[in-house]
């Protein structure tokens, strides 16, 4: 009887084995879908079914800078307020011919004289050769000069250097040496329009110097050339410490060498661009120094200075003596939260007027890069 009993109860335990295990959830062999690309660098990660890698990386950023310390706050001279999105979208393709690199940089901004802005940084495409880097797009110039080390820049080193519309080329000489040429939108230094600046710059890397000398001929107008040279050094002393120095000569390319002093000479020259100071003859030029300072793990240090003179024409004499420095604090990896401070004077003489004085901002920065 006993064993009759345990038989029924096996068998009904077989037949209900197959709808209760209907019941159960499957539980499915997972799906890369998403793979990473290391061979291209951190963060890159193949879309499904192509051969390209993507990434995709951003930054926000607010900061706030005061008026000229010098004068009173005034609606004249007022403190100001920014709020920025960054968005880089890159892409690497590797080809049996070549490798196809794209970079775009999109920004949202607020501040207070623009107030909502959408725009574009950088755009290109570059292709990647067995020991050639062609470069089609808008990115920063191959003329290069020393800008400082400080965080913000609140009141920057003098140096020049524009983003700008290119094509350019690239080569690894060895040992370290990099060459460099490019074809340059003139405009973009207050040049003619339709018209290209021949740009060349050789740089190399040994141990802990790094150094670029660099030329340019500048198409101030349809038919004349100025040009400008530049050189510089980077020294890593230690590894907490950098030390960086540059200079910088130009005639007729006021530009190269003074990239956003323009801002201060052009008011004070009573020209409308750079281009009309161009024409009538100019000479300039930079001395800049800067120190970078690794105080700890977290706390960057960093000090500038620059001296620039720029003679346009036979009656205006221009001098600029800048210096700034910042700290920064990196509390998590992509931080930073720095405070900045500047000092420039200013010593003009346009004719027979003189035009001299002092001023003095400070400002503060939050940024996550991400």
């Amino acid at each position: 009887m006993n064993f009759k009993k345990i038989a029924i109860a096996a068998a009904a335990a077989a037949a209900a084995t197959p709808a209760m295990a209907a019941d159960l959830p499957v539980v499915a062999e997972p799906v890369n879908y998403v793979q990473a690309c290391d061979a291209f660098g951190a963060g890159y990660f193949q879309l499904p079914g192509q051969d390209t890698c993507v990434r995709v990386h951003g930054r926000i950023r607010t900061q706030w800078t005061s008026h000229d310390l010098t004068e009173s706050l005034s609606t004249a001279n007022p403190y100001s307020t920014l709020a920025r999105g960054y968005v880089y979208l890159e892409s690497m393709t590797a080809t049996e011919m070549m490798s196809i690199k794209t970079y775009t940089e999109l920004t949202a901004s607020w501040d207070e004289s623009s107030e909502d802005t959408l725009g574009m940084g950088d755009a290109y495409l570059q292709l990647g050769f067995d020991n050639v880097s062609v470069l089609l797009g808008r990115t920063g110039s191959v003329f290069n000069t020393f800008g400082g080390y400080s965080e913000i820049g609140v009141i920057g080193v003098t140096s020049g250097g524009e983003d700008t519309m290119q094509i350019s080329a690239s080569t690894s000489l060895g040992n370290g040496f990099t060459a460099e040429f490019a074809l340059e939108d003139a405009e973009a230094y207050g040049g003619a329009m339709n018209r290209s600046d021949f740009v060349g710059a050789l740089s190399v890397t040994q141990g802990m110097f790094t150094g670029n000398v660099s030329a340019a001929a500048h198409a101030f107008s349809n038919d004349e050339y100025g040009f400008a040279v530049a050189g510089s050094l980077e020294v890593a002393a230690t590894d907490a410490v950098k030390f960086g120095f540059g200079a910088t000569y130009a005639k007729d390319a006021l530009a190269y060498a003074a990239g956003s002093a323009n801002n201060d000479i052009l008011p004070i020259a009573e020209r409308l661009a750079i281009g009309e100071a161009d024409e009538v003859g100019t000479t300039s030029y930079v001395i800049a120094a800067g120190v970078e300072v690794a105080a700890t793990d977290k706390v960057t240090l960093a000090l500038d200075g620059s001296y620039a003179n720029y003679d346009i024409g036979s009656e205006i004499d221009f001098n600029q003596t800048v210096v700034n420095g910042s700290i920064a604090y990196a509390p998590v990896a992509g931080m930073v939260i720095a405070l900045d401070a500047g000092w420039t004077r200013v010593e003009a003489e346009v004719g027979s007027d003189d035009f001299d004085g002092d001023s003095a901002q400070v400002a503060a920065r939050v940024q996550y890069s991400f």
